[in-house]
């Protein structure tokens, strides 16, 4: 009998403390969902306010206007982003050089400076360095083949060479 008892009173204090983990990461959960969105709103709200000309773009005038804000610097300092790192944001997000980043460039760009680099981001650097140095690659070997079929076209059969060479003793070799 005791140990029945025993056993209801431990199984009601198991599906409680299991009933208050799942609430736990339930708010968790909600709680960074919250702070996130509260986030964006921020963000883009400073950005709304920086836009003096209404143009729904900011221009690098006015990103420069904006980190000159006292205010501003420091609430940027305190969710995590420096402000030297929001001018070199701009840079990167201005990609065509036009001189201005949309809102949904400078939201994700602020979003993404927000705490330190990922793993997935340097996994992701790398495969893209990759992926662009296999294409150099295939160009430079296309561009070898290109040069060796024009050379024999206009000059037969002796060697030209376009680009550094190394005279090895004998005979000029690309590197």
């Amino acid at each position: 009998m005791v140990f029945g008892l025993l056993n209801v009173l431990t199984g009601i204090f198991v599906d409680t403390a299991m009933s208050a983990m799942n609430n736990d990461r339930d708010n968790m959960i909600q709680s960074q969902l919250e702070e996130r969105k509260a986030l964006i709103s921020t963000i883009c709200r400073v950005f709304q306010n920086a836009d003096t000309n209404d143009s729904g773009l900011l221009s690098e005038n006015e990103i420069e206007v904006l980190l000159q804000d006292q205010e501003l610097i420091a609430y940027l300092n305190a969710i995590g982003i420096d402000s030297t790192e929001a001018k070199g944001l701009f840079q990167l997000l201005d990609d065509d050089q036009s001189g201005s980043v949309s809102i949904d460039e400078f939201v994700t760009g602020f979003l993404r400076l927000k705490g330190g680099a990922k793993v997935l981001d340097a996994v992701t650097l790398l495969h893209e360095n990759r992926k662009i140095s296999r294409k150099l690659t295939k160009i430079f070997l296309e561009t070898k083949a290109l040069q060796e079929t024009l050379s024999l076209q206009h000059h037969g059969p002796a060697e030209t060479i376009v680009g550094p060479t190394k005279n090895t003793g004998k005979g000029k070799v690309w590197m």
